[in-house]
């Protein structure tokens, strides 16, 4: 299956930015707003807090003019490696892709790692780097945020 790879070096705690994702995303939309417009629990769920299954939909502007709803899963937490790994099981790109799946990293280099794995439903779609980008500029805002105190 292709995939992308995002790497972004971490100023920050590491152990901060991982945890800011597993338990704060809402924050997202403070620390990201110009990408994430809404966040939101999906299915029942009532806790911030990835677990495996736990579902949550978000609404982001990948480009200019254009918006998107997600909704996303989370498939696998590890906690000791600072990884979570989740499945995108409703959005318009699931009209180009048969499979998009997304796995998250703190690696012990200090590095937010993002690895998009995705199986095109044709070979004429074109790749996921608007995606790309938009996680570049999520790591930065996010690692900003956590070094001048954001809370975490």
């Amino acid at each position: 299956m292709p995939s992308r790879v995002v790497e972004t070096p971490l100023q920050c705690s590491t152990d901060d930015f991982f945890k800011f994702f597993k338990e704060k995303a809402f924050r997202l939309t403070d620390v990201c707003g110009e990408i994430v417009q809404k966040i939101e629990l999906a299915d029942g769920n009532n806790s911030w807090v990835d677990v495996v299954g736990s579902r949550k939909r978000i609404y982001i502007t990948p480009s200019p003019g254009a918006s998107e709803n997600i909704k996303y899963e989370v498939e696998g937490i590890d906690n000791s490696s600072r990884k979570i790994s989740y499945n995108v099981l409703q959005g318009a790109m699931l009209q180009f892709y048969k499979t998009f799946k997304v796995t998250f990293e703190v690696t012990v280099a200090s590095t937010a790692k993002w690895t998009i794995e995705y199986e095109k439903l044709d070979s004429s779609n074109e790749d996921p780097d608007v995606y790309t980008g938009l996680l570049t500029t999520v790591n930065n805002n996010v690692n900003t945020y956590i070094l001048y105190g954001g809370e975490v």
